[in-house]
């Protein structure tokens, strides 16, 4: 290895470390807005915002984004978004800001970092080995939405591969029928060429966003509701083909 590769690799390892680390002052930052406002919607945005905002310049990723105007047209609503990389909770973070309640695996409860995080915003987490508990879990969500707050899912539940659409589970799409609200698809393109799936070193990146226009669902009815996901994951495969062959 060269000195010029080690210099790079270590420089990004030290990102790596930073990103995480952003987690505690994005913390530190939510509990003193509580503290001083007793408001804890208001403390959730704040933390969000400084996660999202330290967590993209400390991993040096620099957000491409198409339909940036998309994200505050429909809310409340559903934000359905692909999931790559390790990193997409950050990018997520960045991308919405404020006013949203993410919808994540119970795993993740458990993790030193991402656990106590997730938790303080409101995260609503669901056994995906359990589908009677998760299908309980996700009750809550009707009334978050009915409450003016939006709600981001990855339908996939897992992370797949850099251009790769898995099957959409249908849990955030019954949410969305269910309280009469739209779902807005954000196709996250190459998150992995900062953090790949199995890697933990993160690289620096552009990444592209794309977000479309919000999808009403108040005509959706339980026997199209099959057919409308699968035009949903047809969407998000279409758009990651073309980046890939633009590349």
């Amino acid at each position: 290895m060269t000195r010029l590769n080690l210099l790079f690799e270590l420089g990004c390892l030290a990102r790596t470390l930073a990103t995480l680390v952003v987690i505690l002052p994005g913390l530190a930052a939510g509990v003193a807005t509580f503290l001083t406002t007793r408001d804890r919607r208001r403390a959730v945005n704040r933390a969000v915002a400084v996660w999202g905002e330290l967590g993209t310049r400390a991993a040096r990723i620099e957000l491409d984004l198409d339909g940036a105007a998309r994200l505050e047209s429909a809310r409340p609503c559903i934000f359905l978004i692909n999931h790559q990389s390790g990193i997409d909770p950050i990018i997520l973070c960045a991308l919405l800001k404020r006013d949203f309640v993410g919808i994540a695996k119970s795993e993740i409860r458990r993790n030193p970092l991402l656990g106590p995080a997730f938790a303080f915003a409101g995260t609503i987490f669901v056994d995906r080995f359990d589908s009677a508990r998760a299908v309980q879990a996700l009750r809550p969500a009707v009334e978050t939405l009915e409450r003016g707050l939006s709600i981001a899912i990855a339908p996939e539940g897992t992370r797949t591969g850099a251009n790769e659409v898995g099957t959409f589970k249908k849990g955030g799409f019954r949410i969305a029928v269910a309280a009469r609200v739209p779902v807005v698809p954000i196709v996250i393109c190459n998150s992995s060429d900062v953090l790949p799936r199995g890697a933990w070193i993160m690289r620096p990146a552009k990444v592209r966003v794309v977000v479309y226009a919000p999808i009403a669902t108040d005509r959706w009815t339980l026997e199209t509701l099959d057919t409308e996901i699968e035009r949903i994951r047809t969407l998000y495969q279409n758009t990651l083909n073309a980046y890939a062959d633009g590349r």
